[in-house]
């Protein structure tokens, strides 16, 4: 199922590098990542790249966001919204971008509601 890119191999991989944060901060994104990969399945090869929306809406996604800091989040947000043609993945990219700018819309006038169930739906 390559129809989506690979997020760790062909997303992550190119903004997550001792270029963009500290080496021990890259290797716990890393560990992060992995383990996300298993526990979502969100993988192109033998996965679902769909599951990626399940990652970025879980405690997993917030915790590689912590140790990643705004900027590189907001970098590797950017960069599924560029690489994915899946307009689900990308609506949940762009919403993650907005919360992260402080960007505040009333959820009756959003494509996309979240809610605390990590469950979305689109409009």
């Amino acid at each position: 199922m390559l129809n989506q890119p690979d997020f760790l191999r062909h997303v992550a991989s190119k903004i997550l590098s001792p270029l963009s944060i500290d080496s021990k901060r890259l290797d716990e994104a890393r560990r992060i990542l992995g383990e996300a990969e298993v526990k979502y399945n969100f993988s192109s090869y033998g996965g679902n790249p769909k599951k990626l929306i399940d990652f970025l809406l879980s405690p997993d996604f917030t915790e590689l966001s912590l140790i990643l800091g705004p900027d590189v989040t907001k970098k590797l947000l950017e960069a599924i919204k560029d690489n994915y043609t899946d307009e689900d993945i990308k609506k949940v990219a762009d919403k993650m971008l907005e919360e992260i700018n402080g960007y505040t819309e009333n959820t009756e006038e959003s494509n996309v509601k979240v809610s605390v169930n990590k469950k979305y739906s689109v409009s």
